[in-house]
């Protein structure tokens, strides 16, 4: 029984069983598709947000470097930046270093037509001295009394 020798399956007519060029490549083919759909595709989508996202941003945009300083870009050129990262602190960097761009909220603002003064603050008494007592269902405060 020796298992380490390749012995050729022979078919009926005495001859080696070869079998078709293609099934033997399918699997390799199905294996590099996957790896196209599952990892390059989703890379390149990725690479070109962030480009894409490096031509958009301007002076004033607030940023997250690659470092993951946090700042303020000041100053674009080409290829690089200045950013500041505090009061009087400017910094020049690589303009690829920007990691993601923050953007701010939309300011929230309010029409004339919304009624802001539904909401009674006299219905609150938050100067109330009654303790609350954990615990108490019916809100007598007897879960600290002694029975």
């Amino acid at each position: 029984m020796n298992l380490l020798i390749d012995v050729p399956v022979l078919a009926d007519n005495g001859a080696a069983a070869t079998g078709s060029p293609i099934g033997a490549l399918l699997p390799f083919l199905l294996i590099g598709a996957a790896f196209y759909f599952l990892i390059i595709r989703p890379q390149r989508k990725r690479q070109a947000e962030q480009q894409s996202m490096l031509r958009r941003v301007s002076e004033g945009d607030e940023v997250v470097t690659i470092g993951g300083f946090h700042g303020r870009i000041v100053a674009l050129e080409e290829d690089t930046m200045e950013l500041e990262l505090a009061p009087g602190v400017i910094v020049t960097m690589a303009r690829t270093a920007i990691s993601r761009a923050l953007t701010e909220p939309a300011p929230v603002t309010f029409d004339d037509d919304d009624d802001l003064d539904e909401f009674d603050d006299d219905e609150f008494d938050f100067d109330n001295d009654d303790d609350i007592v954990i615990g108490d269902v019916d809100g007598d405060n007897d879960a600290n009394r002694d029975s």
